[in-house]
């Protein structure tokens, strides 16, 4: 923005940036036709249509909020670990 940069091609580029990023790894790791975005990427729908642009995939539409899958991950994963240790 102080080289003189319109803030709207500013945030497309970090929106093209993320994605390329994120499609980066998904590639090495691999990518099914019927994926899902989670996490407050998920609510940048930037980043999301760059995704999907650079996939040639429609990532399925989230119908509760992106942000709680992390958490709820989070918190059965660590619930599994608790348990196992008890054993």
């Amino acid at each position: 923005m102080r080289a003189g940069w319109p803030k709207e091609k500013v945030l497309a580029a970090y929106c093209s940036a993320m994605a390329h990023r994120v499609v980066a790894l998904l590639e090495r790791n691999g990518v099914k036709p019927e994926f899902a975005i989670t996490g407050g990427i998920a609510k940048n729908i930037g980043v999301v249509s760059r995704i999907e642009k650079e996939l040639g995939l429609k990532a399925l539409k989230p119908r509760h909020d992106t942000q709680l899958a992390g958490a709820i991950g989070a918190a059965l994963f660590a619930k599994t670990l608790l348990e196992k240790g008890k054993k």
